[in-house]
């Protein structure tokens, strides 16, 4: 897309700058590499995400695809420094959209008459679910209250990572209350 490439160009445009103030040619392969690891090293004290740095290495894969997956040429110490920087720098998620946008777009289609497809996303939101798990989740899956528990739950019929437990999910929110 065009955002992508804007991005793709301003990451690219900050690295050859930075590589021509100090004056490291770009001229191979090795020296390319030499000058990316310099400059990693730059942007991660300077307290960049990693984000950036993916995409600096993504977007010169992109401009100059002899680099890329399928390329010839290999930017060894850029792929190492950037393995020690998923090392040293925890992964980082997109914040959900707050729970005042999810419920005005769920009474949007309530208002539309789509009260399922309401009801999924607001069964999206609160569980964390991506759109694949709701799909799959059945009736069976939802489990009453009782009187040892006052909330409605989701037994995901899943594994967890750990192949110890199957998935539940306890529809606790006080949101929940507000509908």
């Amino acid at each position: 897309s065009d955002v992508t490439q804007s991005g793709y160009l301003t990451k690219l445009s900050l690295f050859e700058q930075f590589a021509a103030d100090l004056h490291f040619p770009l001229d191979s392969g090795e020296n390319i590499d030499m000058a990316m690891v310099n400059y990693l090293d730059q942007i991660f004290l300077d307290g960049a995400d990693m984000d950036d740095a993916t995409r600096l290495y993504t977007a010169w894969c992109w401009r100059n695809p002899s680099f890329g997956r399928n390329g010839h040429i290999r930017l060894s110490r850029v792929s190492r420094a950037l393995q020690g920087w998923k090392k040293l720098s925890p992964t980082t998620t997109r914040a959900p959209i707050p729970w005042i946008f999810a419920a005005l777009i769920a009474s949007q289609m309530v208002l539309a008459s789509d009260l399922v497809g309401a009801l999924a996303l607001i069964t999206m939101f609160l569980c964390y679910l991506r759109p694949g798990e709701a799909m799959r989740l059945k009736e069976a899956d939802l489990v009453r209250p009782t009187p040892q528990c006052s909330f409605w739950a989701i037994n995901r019929r899943e594994s967890s990572k750990l192949l110890l437990s199957d998935e539940s999910l306890m529809l606790d929110s006080t949101d929940l209350l507000n509908l």
